[in-house]
This record gives C-alpha cells, sequence and structure tokens, in this order.
C-alpha cells in the first residue's frame, strides 16, 4: 500500500538531485517570494506593463507616474539587489525579471551602470600544476623538455584530463565543425555549444585554453582556433558593428552579456589597473561571457594577442562615433588588454627548470580542428597526438594521422585505475539510489 507514495517521494527526490537548484538570491527566486507577498507582487505587476509600455514606445506621462510609484515601492525590497548567473536554468526568464525592474519605470535610464550578472569575488584557483594534473590520471615515463613550450597545447591535454572538460570541449568541436548543409555549418548550434562550455567550465580550465600566452604562430594558431572561428566568428562578408550590435540588443542574453561586459572592462585612464572596476577577473568572465553570441569576440590572428569583433565601421554615416567607440571596447581597451595578460603572466604557466609535467598518451590527447570546405561531408575528428593505440598494459596507440570520430579513446577508464573520476549524472543516480534503499526500508 506504500508503493505509490514510495514512488511519488523517490520521483521528488530525482527531480531536486537532477535539475539544478536555483540559487536563493537570483531574481527568480526573489520574484517567487514577491509573488506571495500582495504589495509587491501588485507593484511588480505595474512594472511589467511599464517595461512593455516603453518597449512599443507608448508611455503616457500618467502611466510613468504610476511606474515611479511601483519602482519607489520595491526600492527596499531584494528585486531591486538580485542577479542572474551565466548558464544558469532558465537564464532568460532571470534576466527579464532584472530588466523589468531596471528600464520599466525610466526611459532615459543607462544601462551600463549595472550588471545583470554576478561574479566571483574571490581569486580563482589559478595556480594550475599541469604536472600535478597528470599525475592524477596516470604516472608515466617523463619526456624531455621542448625547445620551445606551448602552453596552448599543454592546456588542451589539461582539459582533456578532466572529464567534463573533456566532454564540454568535443561537443563544441561536433556542433561547430559538423556541416549541416551546402551553406555550411550550424553556427546557432555551435554557438549555443560555446556558451555551455564557457558557462559551465571552471575558470582554470577554461582561462588557459583561451588565454594561454604564446611565444609563436603554431601557439598562437592554436589559441585562435579554439572557438573554432570558421563557425562561430568569421562570417563571409563583415557586418556593420552597430548593425550587429542592433541585433544583439533584440536578444535577451547577447543584450546582457553586452551590458556586462561594458560594465565590468569598462576602461578608465585614472585607474593603475585601466579599469573602472578594478577588477580583472570580472572583466575576463565578462569577455568570456560573449563567447557564443552575435558578438562574440576572438584573436584576429596568429602574429598578436589583439582581439576583435568581426565587423567593420563602414557604411555608419553620423553614427561612425558610436560604432567606433563599440569595436575600440575590443581593440584598444586598456583593461581588458591588462586583464589578459596578467592571467597570462599568472602562475598557472610558470613551470619549473627541473621539473617537466609526467605526460602519458592520455594526457597527450588534442583537438585538430579541420573543414576540407564548405561543401564538405567530414566529420569532427579528434586526433591523437601520440604514435601509440591501446596495448597490453592499457596505454593508448595509434597509427600516424589515425582519427576517432565521436568518442576519445582513454584506456584508463577500463584499467581498474583510482583517478577515474564520477560524472556529476553517476553521482545523482547513486545519491537517488540510496535514498530509496533507505525509503523502502522505512516503508517496511
Amino acid at each position: 500500500m506504500m508503493v505509490p507514495g514510495v514512488s511519488l517521494l523517490l520521483a521528488l527526490v530525482d527531480h531536486v538531485l537532477v535539475d539544478d537548484v536555483t540559487p536563493a538570491d537570483s531574481c527568480l527566486s526573489v520574484a517567487t517570494q514577491c509573488s506571495l507577498d500582495p504589495s509587491c507582487n501588485t507593484s511588480f505587476h505595474t512594472l511589467k506593463q511599464c517595461a512593455a509600455s516603453n518597449a512599443a514606445g507608448s508611455m503616457q506621462r500618467a502611466a510613468s507616474n504610476d511606474c515611479m510609484a511601483a519602482a519607489f515601492t520595491l526600492q527596499s525590497h531584494q528585486l531591486f539587489r538580485c542577479k542572474c548567473k551565466r548558464g544558469m536554468k532558465k537564464e532568460k526568464n532571470c534576466l527579464q525579471i532584472f530588466w523589468t525592474i531596471h528600464q520599466s519605470h525610466d526611459p532615459g535610464y543607462n544601462e551600463f551602470d549595472t550588471s545583470p550578472y554576478e561574479y566571483s569575488v574571490s581569486a580563482p584557483l589559478w595556480d594550475l600544476d599541469f604536472g600535478r594534473l597528470a599525475s592524477l590520471v596516470s604516472e608515466g615515463t617523463k619526456v624531455q623538455p621542448p625547445a620551445s613550450v606551448n602552453h596552448c597545447l599543454d592546456a588542451a591535454k589539461a582539459c582533456n584530463v578532466n572529464e567534463n572538460c573533456r566532454q564540454f570541449r568535443t561537443d563544441y568541436a561536433k556542433s561547430c565543425l559538423k556541416p549541416t548543409s551546402r551553406y555550411g555549418c550550424n553556427r546557432h548550434k555551435c554557438r549555443k555549444s560555446l556558451r555551455r562550455f564557457f558557462d559551465h567550465m571552471p575558470e582554470e580550465y577554461k582561462y588557459p585554453v583561451l588565454f594561454c600566452p604564446c611565444e609563436d604562430s603554431r601557439c598562437a594558431e592554436r589559441r585562435r582556433q579554439t572557438i573554432v572561428p570558421v563557425c562561430s566568428f568569421e562570417e563571409p562578408e563583415k557586418q556593420n558593428c552597430l548593425r550587429l550590435q542592433d541585433l544583439c540588443k533584440e536578444d535577451t542574453i547577447c543584450r546582457s552579456r553586452l551590458v556586462d561586459f561594458q560594465t565590468n572592462c569598462q576602461p578608465s585612464k585614472k585607474s593603475t589597473s585601466s579599469c573602472f572596476r578594478e577588477n580583472y577577473n570580472a572583466c575576463l568572465q565578462s569577455y568570456t561571457g560573449l563567447i557564443g553570441t552575435i558578438l562574440t569576440p576572438n584573436y584576429m590572428s596568429n602574429s598578436s594577442s589583439d582581439v576583435s569583433i568581426w565587423c567593420t565601421c563602414d557604411h555608419s554615416g553620423n553614427r561612425l562615433d558610436d560604432c567606433e567607440n563599440l569595436l575600440s571596447l575590443f581593440t584598444s581597451n586598456d583593461c581588458l588588454g591588462n586583464s589578459i595578460n596578467w592571467y597570462s603572466s599568472s602562475t598557472v604557466f610558470r613551470t619549473s627548470d627541473n621539473e617537466y609535467p609526467a605526460v602519458t598518451s592520455t594526457q597527450q590527447l588534442s583537438f585538430s580542428f579541420s573543414v576540407d570546405g564548405p561543401n564538405s561531408n567530414a566529420s569532427p575528428l579528434v586526433k591523437l597526438g601520440t604514435n601509440m593505440d591501446c596495448d597490453h598494459v592499457g596505454k593508448p596507440k595509434a597509427s600516424p594521422g589515425k582519427s576517432m570520430s565521436k568518442e576519445i579513446i582513454d584506456c584508463n577508464a577500463s584499467s581498474g585505475t583510482t583517478s577515474q573520476s564520477r560524472s556529476p549524472a553517476t553521482t545523482r543516480v547513486l545519491s537517488s539510489f540510496y535514498i530509496f534503499i533507505v525509503i523502502v526500508e522505512i516503508a517496511i
């Protein structure tokens, strides 16, 4: 008789374990609390109507007064201080609540005064040692130090050691490289996959592959190819930057990411850091947040570390200054440049002269992005940077030039090593199973 009750409770537990937990201070959670308060709920619905009127350009003076009164009523409420998190569940809904509160009552509101996103204040774990990372997987024969260090290659190896990083990176590689028609890749799907990677991966994995310092063109080209620019960045012709900005503002997520970038990477000549907010990490978070949007930035060549967006200021008419100001936020922004240089010179890229990572064949997995042409039917390839295939002791072996599609071989996966990390999905399944056992015992 208790089975239906047990099943219902188990389903609820699975829902809690599998679904993302909304942060208590996010606009979604705060709006839910507001809906339980009649006064707050009434004022919030008034602001929703105000936001719709502002968007339609039909705000009347009397209605404007009502909007100001509703906004004044909510000033002491958490809604005025709520934020959203990049990549969170229902991110778009959260952002819509934020903009309802901050723009509905004031048509002249400067949206660049505050960012809708939260960012980490504490210093991230950037003292990542690639040698220590490699040892987490398996011990191997030490290799001789290379003539020149390729930090971007090392970063790719470190990503491949981590199960989640490898999976997210493989996902966006497939999305960005697989031709969907004679017109090329699915740009929308590619950019969405890129956002998932940069939104969900910890900074100690995503920053090194994007901001790795380079001393030669080979390293710099790998860095430039990180986001698969042939699909996510480049287009046959460059559009006007202001046109791209207008398209971005029509999309809630892109608009919010742009505001976040303009807020946290705002340059200042009066600041010793060249950043108005004095926060390099916040600027880097905001920059990576733009990747996967209409205004995706990237390195422009393999001969420098200059970044930009794929657009031009030609045919800007009397808005040339506005266009150049937007473009300069990427091409000549001292705050952004100093933030990237600050990270590139951090301890994550410093190695001892006497210690070199114990690189095994598992760590030598690296991505090789290639597309034969716009009409190619080739699938994305993930190539082994080694000359081995799996042997009798569980080490990968492959013939020169051998490639694998859709799957990355990890010989340690079945070797019994304790270095294999459990995926979040596996952890949730096990947790649900344990809770199920407890429930059954109580029921019995």
